[in-house]
């Protein structure tokens, strides 16, 4: 009957000190949780944002830059837009698209030097709203935000081909 016991203490004493406190579980947990994330490539994304009419097995970074392109053109072929030009000249704009879908126009990234800088954020700033919602970037499965560096060029009217 000692021996059964001695057995039964020995379990139940090893029991006790094997099992971890809740403290002591979320403190591994958050462990585990930061060397994943310091596994975890934060500047790239599994899925790039979808147009309505990009294929989602098929698409690529491609569609989204085109259909990105074709809405931001459409947006600024809206009217004239009052500059000088010499020559053809480029700015990139940066643009965002949020975890919820939503484009949004956030600045003017580089300008060229004979543009306004002002004047041009600005009209940007009007042209450049009212987006359509779209399905917004993935990591792991999570929707993300995500930011867009996005070149325009501009033309003199004169040297357009009609």
């Amino acid at each position: 009957m000692k021996k059964g016991s001695v057995v039964l203490m020995m379990l139940l004493m090893a029991l006790c000190f094997s099992c971890l406190s809740d403290k002591q579980k979320k403190v591994q947990a958050d462990e585990k949780a930061m060397k994943k994330l310091e596994y975890l490539d934060m500047n790239s994304i599994d899925r790039y944002p979808l147009f309505d009419n990009c294929d989602e097995m098929l698409t690529t970074a491609d569609c989204f830059y085109e259909q990105l392109h074709a809405v931001v053109d459409q947006k600024l072929n809206t009217g004239d837009i009052p500059i000088h030009l010499d020559k053809k000249d480029s700015i990139y704009i940066s643009i965002t698209v949020s975890k919820e879908g939503r484009i949004r126009y956030d600045s003017l990234y580089k300008c060229a030097p004979t543009i306004d800088k002002d004047y041009m954020h600005e009209l940007l700033k009007k042209r450049l709203n009212n987006f359509p919602v779209i399905k917004s970037a993935q990591k792991k499965a999570i929707p993300v935000a995500t930011t867009y560096k996005l070149p325009i060029v501009f033309s003199p009217v004169d040297s357009l081909e009609y």
